[in-house]
């Protein structure tokens, strides 16, 4: 168990200074830099794009050179990228470093789950979920702590403490077992079963992030952003309690049962959000959503690792599918309205676990 220690200690030092660096220091240090609002809102999209492309990419390596030499380059870039912004004068720059720091965590956050997968296979749902709680812990931490950092130090104090933070992990890496290695070359299987797997993941985020950017404009918030910030971290805090015994609940049972609860809460909470008429049935939605979202999602990454024998390649094709819904979500809901952009949401999420379920007959380990 000193190998998971290790782990959930690094993923949360990881997470906190890559949080930091963006929530909310990164609209705020584009601000004083003079930036535009079109020119901050392409600089927060930039890390996003890094992981869709660099998330599959970073697993499939790994299962090529090993986990460790992997989380070592991530643990690197921990490091490193903090101390880049202050190269950075204008929006092509900051762009540039928000690339490079989005590298870290794409190849990180699938890896590290492999790692997992490979050290744990009896257990993998379990500890995964604890990982994932560690990396929700950093995610809840990080902007309270960025915000009073600079409100009484300024941006650099943030920019040397994300370093710091990233050094920790660094250093971490060095002590993580070396698995992986199961491909001689580039190779990758293209599996329907894995796809519909990830569009799980990827209506759970698309729900996620329209939720979090949208969540402030609803007219019975409108003007209190401390009471959608609560809700907020609600969300997170629920979402990192429940994980394990989530995990722990599908090695028990099985992933199909908790998948099928858990899609089933997130499409009717995005019900909740589209036709909601009070405060109280946001708030439960938002309680209900966490549930959902928790209970699939600890099931769906283990899952990935039994449908392929490339543990770092299907996680990291997970990841970049779940990007993929994450930046949609919101593009989506403001394009639809709030009312329509949810209710699609969820009957997209039910549409995809319907067919998922009619296809598990079809699915078999590679």
């Amino acid at each position: 168990m000193k190998g998971l220690r290790i782990l959930l200690i690094a993923g949360l030092f990881a997470i906190l200074g890559s949080t930091m660096s963006k929530s909310p220091t990164l609209p705020l240090y584009a601000q004083s830099l003079g930036l535009a609002k079109e020119e901050i809102g392409l600089v927060a999209a930039a890390s996003t794009v890094t992981g869709i492309l660099v998330n599959f990419s970073s697993g499939l390596l790994s299962d090529i050179y090993g986990r460790r030499r992997l989380l070592k380059m991530s643990g690197f870039v921990f490091l490193s990228a903090p101390l880049l912004y202050f190269l950075a004068k204008d929006a092509l720059v900051l762009a540039l470093v928000r690339v490079y720091y989005g590298v870290a965590t794409a190849i990180f956050v699938p890896v590290s789950f492999a790692l997992i997968s490979d050290l744990y296979p009896d257990r993998k749902g379990t500890f995964m979920g604890l990982m994932s709680s560690a990396t929700l812990v950093g995610r809840a931490l990080a902007p309270i702590l960025a915000g009073s950092i600079i409100y009484l130090l300024g941006f650099s104090a943030v920019f040397i403490l994300c370093s710091l933070t990233g050094m920790v992990a660094f250093a971490l890496t060095f002590k993580f077992p070396d698995t992986g290695r199961h491909l001689q070359r580039f190779e990758f299987s293209f599996s329907g079963a894995l796809l519909l797997v990830g569009l799980l993941d990827a209506a759970i985020y698309m729900a996620y992030q329209g939720i979090e950017t949208f969540l402030p404009l609803f007219y019975y918030l409108q003007g209190k952003a401390w009471l959608s910030g609560l809700i907020l971290t609600l969300e997170i805090s629920i979402m990192a309690a429940v994980k394990p015994y989530a995990g722990y609940l599908s090695d028990r049972i099985g992933r199909i049962k908790p998948i099928t609860a858990g899609m089933s809460l997130v499409g009717l909470t995005m019900l909740i959000f589209a036709f909601s008429g009070s405060l109280s049935l946001i708030i439960s939605g938002a309680v209900l959503f966490s549930l959902g979202a928790s209970i699939s999602e600890a099931s769906t990454k283990p899952l990935a690792t039994e449908i392929s024998k490339l543990r770092g390649t299907a996680l990291g094709f997970l990841e970049s599918i779940k990007d993929i819904g994450q930046a949609a979500g919101p593009v989506l809901i403001g394009f639809l309205g709030l009312r329509a952009g949810f209710a699609f949401i969820g009957a997209f999420g039910i549409a995809v676990l319907l067919v998922f379920l009619a296809s598990l007959r079809y699915v078999r380990a590679d």
